[in-house]
């Protein structure tokens, strides 16, 4: 199994698990309404249905804002796990530089002023050499 179908299964396992943990608030919601509707409240029953309901609804949380916090940096274009973003990004911006560097090496090739230059050391070092 690649990197890329393993962090999807798991993805998607937490969310899976979110929405296990949103069925038990529910059921653990209706739980705490009908023992509060009842003539003798159970407070030791109503306040374990509570702390459940409580940390499912963290568990939640934390689930949601994961997997949303995956989502944005995968829609934003932002590098993420087993994204091929990052290295094609490096490798356009390599290529451009490239282009660019070749480019000016071209014009500076072909420069009229750089070719007088090159005469003129060429003028120098003959004078220099016949000293």
């Amino acid at each position: 199994m690649t990197d890329f179908t393993n962090a999807t299964s798991q993805t998607l396992e937490k969310l899976r698990t979110a929405e296990d943990k949103l069925t038990q608030m529910l059921w653990n919601a209706g739980n705490i309404v009908q023992q509060l509707s009842a003539e003798q409240i159970n407070k030791e029953q109503t306040d374990s249905l509570v702390r459940i309901f409580s940390e499912n609804a963290q568990n939640v949380q934390s689930l949601l804002h994961e997997s949303v916090a995956s989502l944005e940096r995968i829609s934003s274009g932002l590098p993420h796990e087993d994204s091929c973003y990052a290295a094609w990004l490096d490798y356009n911006l390599a290529s451009m530089r490239t282009e660019s560097i070749r480019n000016k090496l071209y014009e500076l090739k072909n420069n009229p002023e750089l070719q007088r230059s090159r005469q003129r050391v060429k003028q120098l070092e003959a004078q220099l050499a016949q000293l």
